[in-house]
């Protein structure tokens, strides 16, 4: 039977090549975020709810509703992949990061496509690289708590 054995009771050692690919991970993650948008937007939304303007809500919140919709898609993505390359705590890494994000459609509904593409990539690896860093502690509580604590900070600062 294995024995593990923590040395540091206030970090879990994750090498820098590990927190590297999560960052990467993240970069990847808003680049699927923004074309499953576009997609969900043009493809799927759009036709359904606007084709014969059945519900002029949903019709006008398209993007807003697609971005929704490619922000939890993007979430199980990249939580399995974290899961795949051996992430620390992919679960609140990507729970997180979903929080935060959650209204990103909105925020980039009537931009250029590079802008909007660009700006989701950014807001999703400096997302997942804080989740990752705060996920370094050791203490499973203290990091829920610490998670769940910047998840509504920038939130309530975000409707600021």
């Amino acid at each position: 039977m294995a024995q593990v054995i923590i040395t540091d009771q206030q970090a879990i050692s994750e090498s820098w090549t590990m927190w590297i690919r999560t960052v990467l991970l993240g970069v990847v993650t808003g680049s699927i975020f923004w074309l499953l948008s576009m997609i969900l937007t043009r493809y799927i939304v759009d036709p359904l709810a606007c084709g014969r303007l059945f519900n002029a809500a949903i019709c006008y919140d398209s993007a807003p509703f697609s971005g929704n919709i490619a922000a939890i898609l993007a979430a199980l993505g990249g939580l399995v992949s974290m899961v795949l390359i051996g992430a620390v705590r992919p679960i609140v890494i990507a729970s997180a990061a979903a929080a935060v994000l959650w209204n990103l459609g909105t925020w980039i509904d009537g931009l250029f496509w590079l802008e909007a593409a660009l700006w989701s990539i950014t807001l999703y690896a400096g997302a997942y690289a804080l989740f990752a860093w705060i996920t370094r502690h050791a203490n499973l509580l203290m990091t829920g708590l610490l998670s769940v604590l910047v998840v509504v900070i920038i939130r309530i600062s975000l409707i600021l």
